[in-house]
C-alpha cells in the first residue's frame, strides 16, 4: 500500500523533511553528477525554486549522513563513495543586510559559529576575510572542505535600487570571495547559488572562477519539477483534488501545466520545469491561485519598473543574446536580464545559427499577475477594482459585445492620473495589452501579415478579434485600415467568427471610441 506523505510546505532542509517523513522528490542522480564531475559551480534560479533544499541535500551528502538517502538514487549500493568532508555553509539570505555594518557583523558571527563547530576559535580575527582564511586553513589542511554558499546575492539585491550602497556592498563581497578563491588548496568543492549573476564580484572572473551551470542541459531540472516527476510523485494528490473538484486527473494536470509549468533553464530543448512552490500550494490548498507571485515579488524589481516607467508591450517573445541572460553591472541594470533571472521571463527557444534566445512569460500565473500588477500601478487602482473591470471585459469578449468592451475599457482608463498620460499611441497600446493579458485571453501584438502589421489579435474559443488602434484620429479610420489592408485574410480558415475592431484614444478628452464590423469567413 502506497502511503500518502504530507507535502513539504515551507520546509527547505533535508533533515527536516526526513524527520517529519514528508514528500521528497529525488534529485540525487543529478546531484551525484554535480558533485563528482564539477568542483567550482554557480547556479542561478528564481526565488522559492528549491535552491536552499538543493544546498541542504548536498551538505548532508558531504557530511556522510547516508541514512537520509537510503530510499534515494544516490543511496543505492555502489553509486557513491560517501567520503566524509567538512562543510562550510553560509546562507546570505539569513544575514542582516540592512547596512554594510550589520552584514559584516552577522557574517562575522556566522563564521565564528562555524569555527566553533569545527573545534576552533576565530574570534581573534576581526574581519570576515581573515576569519574565512583562518577557518579553511585549520580544518582543510587534513581533509579538503566543501564550501556551500546559498543566495550569495541577497545583500546586493537588498540595496539594488540604491547603487551607492549596493556598490559598497559589492566591493565588500568581492574582497570576501577573492580571499575564498585564494584558499583553493584547502577546498574540494564549491557551490554557490543566487537569483542574479552580478559582474565584478570576483566569483566569475580570474583564477579559480566558478563554472556557471545555470544554462547547462544536464542540470536544467536540479530545481523545480519536471512533468515526469509530477506524474511519478504527485499523482495521488492530483487524484484527490480531481475528486473534490468533480473532474479528471488529466484536467487538473492541464490546469497545473497552464498555470505553473513553462520554465526552461537551458539552450537545449529540455523538458519544461514546473514552479515547485506554486505546485505544492496548489495541491495542498486544492485551489488555483497566484502563489509564487504573491509570495513576495522582489521589491527591487517593482521599484525599478515604477521608477523607469518600463513598458512590457515588447517583452513577450523578445530576443536576447547569451550576454543578456548572463551577468550585469549594478549601475547598468537591464530589465530583460532581471526579468529572466528573477523568473518572470523564461527561454522560449534558441536559434543555434544566430545564437539568439527568444524569451516569453513562462505561464499564466506570471503573465496575468505581472501585467495585473503593472496595470494597477499605472492606473493607480486596487487589484480588486482591476479584476472587476477585467471580468466585464472578459464577458464582453465572450459575448462579442464591443459596446460593453468599450465601456469597460473607458472605465479602466478613467483611472489613469492626468500626469501619467502620454500622447503616444504606444502608451495606450501597452496598457491595452496589459489589460488583455490579465483576462487570460490568447493575445498577440504587432502581428505581421503580407499587407502590414496588425496592432493586436485576440482569440477566444469562438471569435477572432482584429484590433487596430489610433490616437487622436478616429475609430472609422482604424476600422478602414483593417479592411483595406485585409488583415483578416490569414484567419479566414479558422472557422471562427471574425470581428474587426477599430479603437481611437483621444488624448485631450480621454475618450475611447470604437467602430466594428462583424462577418463570417468569406462574407467579409
Amino acid at each position: 500500500m502506497v502511503i500518502k506523505k504530507q507535502l513539504p510546505i515551507g520546509i527547505s532542509t533535508l533533515t527536516e523533511i526526513n524527520s517529519r517523513d514528508l514528500l521528497y522528490i529525488d534529485k540525487t542522480e543529478a546531484i551525484h553528477t554535480l558533485i563528482t564531475k564539477n568542483f567550482r559551480c554557480f547556479l542561478s534560479r528564481p526565488r522559492r525554486f528549491g535552491k536552499s533544499l538543493l544546498v541542504s541535500t548536498i551538505k548532508e551528502i558531504f557530511l556522510g549522513n547516508k541514512k537520509l538517502f537510503k530510499n534515494l538514487w544516490i543511496g543505492q549500493e555502489g553509486r557513491y563513495t560517501w567520503e566524509i568532508r567538512p562543510v562550510i555553509h553560509i546562507d546570505f539570505s539569513q544575514l542582516n543586510t540592512d547596512t554594510l555594518d550589520t552584514l559584516k557583523n552577522d557574517l562575522n558571527n556566522t563564521l565564528d559559529t562555524i569555527a566553533i563547530q569545527h573545534g576552533y576559535n576565530a574570534s581573534h580575527r576581526p574581519f570576515p576575510r581573515e576569519k574565512i582564511a583562518y577557518i579553511c586553513e585549520k580544518i582543510g589542511v587534513q581533509n579538503k572542505i566543501a564550501i556551500l554558499i546559498d543566495e550569495y546575492d541577497a545583500p546586493l539585491l537588498r540595496h539594488i535600487t540604491n547603487p551607492e550602497i549596493a556598490l559598497t556592498v559589492r566591493d565588500f563581497l568581492s574582497g570576501f570571495y577573492t580571499t575564498l578563491k585564494a584558499l583553493d588548496a584547502y577546498i574540494h568543492f564549491t557551490f554557490v547559488t543566487g537569483v542574479t549573476k552580478f559582474s565584478k564580484t570576483s566569483l566569475f572572473s580570474g583564477p579559480n572562477n566558478l563554472n556557471d551551470i545555470s544554462l547547462e542541459p544536464q542540470f536544467s531540472s536540479l530545481c523545480g519539477y519536471t512533468e515526469d516527476e509530477i506524474h511519478e510523485n504527485l499523482s495521488m494528490y492530483i487524484q484527490e483534488y480531481a475528486a473534490i473538484k468533480g473532474t479528471t486527473s488529466s484536467a487538473i494536470i492541464e490546469e497545473m501545466r497552464t498555470w505553473y509549468n513553462g520554465y526552461q533553464f537551458s539552450y537545449a530543448h529540455t523538458k519544461k520545469i514546473y514552479n515547485p512552490y506554486s505546485v505544492l500550494l496548489y495541491l495542498h490548498k486544492n485551489q488555483l491561485d497566484n502563489y509564487w507571485f504573491t509570495s513576495g515579488t522582489p521589491t527591487f524589481l517593482i521599484k525599478l519598473i515604477k521608477e523607469n516607467s518600463y513598458t512590457f508591450s515588447k517583452i513577450d517573445h523578445s530576443q536576447a543574446t547569451s550576454t543578456t541572460l548572463d551577468a550585469f553591472e549594478i549601475n547598468k541594470l537591464s530589465l530583460k536580464t532581471l526579468l529572466y533571472q528573477a523568473g518572470y521571463l523564461t527561454i522560449e527557444s534558441y536559434n543555434e545559427e544566430t545564437r539568439m534566445y527568444t524569451l516569453t512569460y513562462p505561464n499564466e500565473e506570471i503573465r496575468q499577475s505581472l501585467n495585473s500588477y503593472l496595470l494597477c500601478s499605472r492606473l493607480d487602482i486596487e487589484d480588486t477594482d482591476a479584476q472587476t473591470e477585467a471580468h466585464a471585459l472578459r464577458n464582453a469578449l465572450k459575448t462579442e459585445d464591443i459596446s460593453a468592451f468599450q465601456s469597460a475599457l473607458q472605465s479602466l482608463f478613467a483611472h489613469i492620473p492626468h500626469q501619467l498620460h502620454v500622447e503616444r499611441e504606444a502608451f495606450y497600446h501597452a496598457l491595452l495589452q496589459m489589460i488583455c493579458y490579465i483576462l487570460g485571453t490568447d493575445i498577440t501584438s504587432e502581428v505581421s501579415v503580407s499587407t502590414g502589421r496588425v496592432d493586436m489579435i485576440i482569440q477566444t474559443h469562438n471569435t477572432v478579434y482584429i484590433f487596430e488602434l489610433k490616437l487622436n484620429q478616429s475609430a472609422e479610420i482604424a476600422l478602414s485600415q483593417i479592411k483595406e489592408r485585409r488583415y483578416y485574410e490569414k484567419y479566414l480558415t479558422s472557422n471562427k467568427t471574425i470581428l474587426l475592431v477599430g479603437l481611437n484614444f483621444e488624448y485631450e478628452t480621454k475618450k475611447i471610441t470604437a467602430q466594428w464590423e462583424k462577418a463570417q469567413g468569406k462574407n467579409i
